[in-house]
């Protein structure tokens, strides 16, 4: 049910993207239009990851069993290691398979179609090895690519309605979306299929941050065209899910 005077266009948009009996899907494509499925920001300067494996020492039940949001950061340095193994056991390239006539990449998290149209930035505060900044993932590479140098955690609090944690976090994942690579096969239906990958993402976001010994806490609330502004995102990329990471404050 939508407030008083809104009007309910999440309603209207789920009723004319349901798939039903007397509306076949229609899956054919335009493989001319298919769109490219990586990021990438040239000229920008790059820092080299650490090598990262999928080895955690934490079993998954002991995982499910601790994993909790943390909403209050201790300030200490973050090891470059560990945000290396953070991002590539999450949403990194571990390998490739074959999907509809084509080789996509593998990543520890599913995806309709095997289409990817997640993207991760950052902004860091205090991580060792790296300087202060906004930067975007570059999954394929197990890169990072320097933004824009400087602290953001401040402006970042102040874009996500006043949440302070965002503030002590050594760093801020900013999940983007580029829709049209799922749309461009599943049509208006894709839009639904997008936000799925986002939280298939964030559970992984999640389980390895706790099994790594840091704290995460998930944020929907944020003024989605300032945080698009301040990342300087293509036309066709859009912010949606914004993540916490640091060191759990000591009691």
């Amino acid at each position: 049910m939508t407030r008083a005077n809104e009007p309910d266009i999440a309603r209207l948009y789920h009723l004319n993207s349901s798939n039903s009996r007397h509306k076949v899907p229609d899956l054919e494509v335009d493989e001319d239009a298919r769109p490219h499925p990586f990021r990438r920001f040239v000229g920008a300067p790059r820092v080299h990851l650490p090598d990262a494996d999928l080895d955690l020492s934490m079993s998954l039940g002991t995982v499910l069993e601790r994993r909790s949001s943390v909403r209050d950061f201790g300030r200490r340095p973050l090891p470059l290691a560990m945000l290396a193994r953070l991002l590539r056991i999450s949403y990194g390239v571990i390998g490739r398979r074959f999907v509809d006539d084509h080789w996509v990449a593998r990543r520890p998290a599913p995806s309709a179609g095997g289409l990817y149209p997640v993207e991760i930035h950052l902004a860091s505060r205090d991580v060792d090895g790296i300087e202060d900044g906004l930067y975007h993932y570059d999954a394929k590479a197990h890169e990072l690519e320097l933004r824009k140098r400087g602290s953001f955690n401040a402006q970042l609090a102040d874009m996500t309605i006043g949440q302070a944690m965002v503030k002590d976090a050594n760093v801020v994942l900013l999940l983007t979306a580029v829709f049209q690579r799922t749309m461009w096969k599943y049509g208006q239906r894709g839009y639904r299929y997008v936000w799925l990958d986002a939280g298939h993402v964030g559970q992984n976001v999640y389980l390895v941050a706790e099994a790594l010994g840091l704290g995460a806490v998930a944020i929907g609330g944020f003024f989605d065209a300032e945080v698009n502004r301040l990342l300087d995102l293509p036309p066709d990329e859009e912010s949606i899910y914004l993540f916490c990471i640091g060191w759990p404050q000591q009691p």
